[in-house]
């Protein structure tokens, strides 16, 4: 305390500084509604955080009024922290705040400056009081700013305390709330769309994009591994142009399930593969094949509404599993891309799938540097509905050369393309995604 009041005081008694400010408090007790607003006006002119709805206002003034009180009580009564109870308002404020997902740090930033905004007022009281001896007024005010401080110090602690508590219950509450709305959508049960947004924070309305992210097995883990999945879906849903946000659930260390809403006018376009491979935002550097660490991301197509919502999911789950069955180790796989939609279907009996791809497609099912530019010759011609022109400009090679490889895999093949094209287009497309090989 300051040497002013320790020479007027005897130790065990009350001293002068001591009896004023009690006077003084009681004094400003009627005018409570005052210095609330002073206080509120200061705070939601300065920490917008604190200030977008009306029911956050409402709360904030009340959590303003009921600590100002306390202040109060604490001078009057010479109350120290210890013998005071946290006004209930200042936690069911701290509690919404840490409901809302705004930061702490703006809580106890709105408690220094408040503390500000307070004593500036209480300095003018102090100094306009003609019943303290002028030599009182620096030594009242210093007792004031002491233990007002002393308050602050106390109630912010307590409020940060309360904040993290409500708020870790609150995300893990949130969490299952979430989780489970989500498998009831993906289980087909009936769920009303307008309470199912409000619980999910995404709408329903839009076309979805599911989207499957994990971490192969064998590679190092992250402590933050949902924020690494976090950032690749989001990075994602930039690549496909949404405006909206994301939806994204943990299931478990190595995966995470995810929404992306998509404009109407949306449509796949395979650059979107080449351009996402590249994306430092999927944390991959250098070749893909050394992913270690990296986040793999397999999506659905474009479908609206609820039952969208869950057949873009379905898709994305399957096309997972033939991302996994074939060693694929591109960092975006898509139910759009050539054949996916046919294999993702033929990926539920793998074996039996992978037999008989071996079958129709002989001896160039077999992995050796040759069968492997058969087949991708054979697919992209294919793809290519037969044109050797077209065929040659995806190749980057002459029309002649594409000719000549056509007729050089069809002689290893027995047969030509067009007499069974189904069955090959599917065989090939089978064995490029589900069957892992060195060439």
């Amino acid at each position: 305390m300051a040497e002013t009041q320790k020479h007027l005081s005897d130790e065990g008694h009350v001293t002068e500084v001591e009896l004023y400010t009690s006077r003084m408090a009681a004094q400003m007790r009627p005018h409570i509604t005052e210095f609330t607003a002073l206080v509120y006006d200061y705070l939601a002119a300065r920490i917008t955080e604190l200030s977008k709805e009306t029911a956050l206002l409402e709360l904030l003034r009340a959590s303003i009024e009921s600590n100002v009180e306390t202040i109060f009580d604490a001078l009057e009564q010479r109350l120290s922290p210890d013998h005071l109870r946290p006004p209930q308002a200042a936690f069911d404020y701290a509690k919404t705040l840490a409901q809302r997902g705004i930061s702490v740090n703006a809580l106890v930033r709105a408690y220094r400056l408040g503390q500000q905004r307070l004593l500036q007022r209480v300095y003018e009281v102090v100094i306009a009081d003609d019943e303290l001896p002028p030599q009182l007024v620096t030594a009242v005010f210093q007792f004031q700013v002491d233990e007002v401080s002393d308050y602050i110090d106390w109630i912010s602690q307590k409020v940060a305390d309360h904040y993290e508590v409500e708020r870790e219950s609150w995300l893990a509450n949130r969490a299952t709330a979430r989780e489970t709305q989500v498998r009831r959508i993906i289980d087909g049960d009936d769920v009303d769309p307008s309470s199912a947004e409000r619980i999910l924070g995404y709408g329903l309305s839009a076309r979805h994009i599911g989207v499957i992210a994990w971490t192969p097995p064998g590679t190092d883990l992250t402590s933050d591994q949902l924020g690494r999945f976090t950032a690749a879906i989001r990075a994602l849903g930039q690549a496909l142009g949404t405006k909206r946000p994301v939806l994204i659930i943990g299931r478990d260390q190595n995966t995470a399930w995810g929404w992306i809403s998509v404009p109407d006018d949306w449509s796949f376009n395979s650059a979107l593969l080449a351009g996402f491979a590249d994306s430092a935002a999927t944390g991959i550097s250098g070749s893909l094949a050394a992913r270690h660490g990296s986040v793999q991301l397999a999506i659905g197509s474009a479908h609206p509404l609820t039952a969208g919502f869950r057949l873009s999911h379905q898709e994305a789950v399957r096309v997972q599993q033939v991302s996994i069955a074939g060693s694929c180790d591109a960092p975006l796989v898509s139910h759009d891309q050539w054949g996916m939609s046919v294999v993702s279907l033929l990926a539920g009996d793998l074996e039996a799938t992978r037999t008989w791809a071996r079958s129709v497609l002989g001896p160039i099912a077999e992995d050796t540097e040759a069968n492997a530019r058969h087949r991708r010759t054979l697919r992209e011609f294919l793809r290519h509905d037969l044109s050797y022109t077209a065929t040659a400009a995806a190749m980057l090679m002459h029309k002649n050369s594409i000719r000549y490889r056509i007729e050089m895999a069809e002689a290893e093949l027995g047969t030509t393309v067009t007499a069974d094209r189904l069955a090959i287009e599917t065989a090939l497309c089978a064995h490029h995604h589900l069957i892992p090989t060195e060439h």
